[in-house]
């Protein structure tokens, strides 16, 4: 085999096992990552920095079970583990019933009435249990938007600024560990 062929098989590879490893949805998402409403609603990093800083405004939502948000569980391919300052924990799973079915529209309104009138932004680890809360809070008629680069990205990034002078991403970030800008795999 070429190199360049054993390369690219390679980083096929990786890339199936990357897309395995952060999709923890239990496959709930049903529109096959085409639906064109979502993707005029993902928003970048500086997005979520900008609702962080304005929480009158915004309520940042984690989707993660309560191990992630509170450190106490890695999950790979992020650079370390931690939270959003100022994010809500709502585990995605706490959406659906024993069976993993969709609570219903008055249950579902009951569980995220906190969020009251303002903007939301949901994450997670990888993105697809976030999508899945983004569809649902779509469907109830918040204004949600999706940062579906998550956990993996914010944690990168947060690796990058540590000890430089672009603390901000830092500064947003809680219960940090770093893996030292490795991506550790448990």
């Amino acid at each position: 085999m070429k190199r360049w062929q054993t390369v690219f098989l390679v980083l096929i590879i990786i890339s199936s096992l990357l897309t395995a490893c952060s999709d923890t949805s239990g496959g709930k998402s049903d529109d096959g990552g085409n639906n064109p409403e979502h993707a005029a609603h993902i928003v970048t990093i500086d997005k979520v920095i900008d609702a962080l800083q304005n929480p009158d405004d915004w309520v940042v939502i984690d989707a993660r079970t309560a191990e992630e948000f509170n450190g106490e569980s890695r999950l790979p391919n992020a650079f370390g583990v931690g939270r959003l300052k100022g994010a809500v924990n709502v585990d995605k799973n706490l959406a659906f019933d024993s069976d993993g079915e969709r609570l219903t529209n008055d249950k579902l309104v009951k569980l995220y009435e906190f969020i009251g009138g303002k903007k939301v932004i949901v994450y997670c680890h990888g993105g697809a249990r976030s999508k899945d809360i983004w569809e649902i809070l779509a469907n109830l008629g918040f204004d949600v938007w999706h940062y579906d680069g998550s956990w993996i990205d914010w944690s990168r990034a947060a690796s990058v600024a540590e000890g430089s002078s672009d603390d901000v991403v830092l500064g947003l970030t809680e219960k940090w560990t770093d893996n030292e800008g490795v991506i550790e795999v448990p």
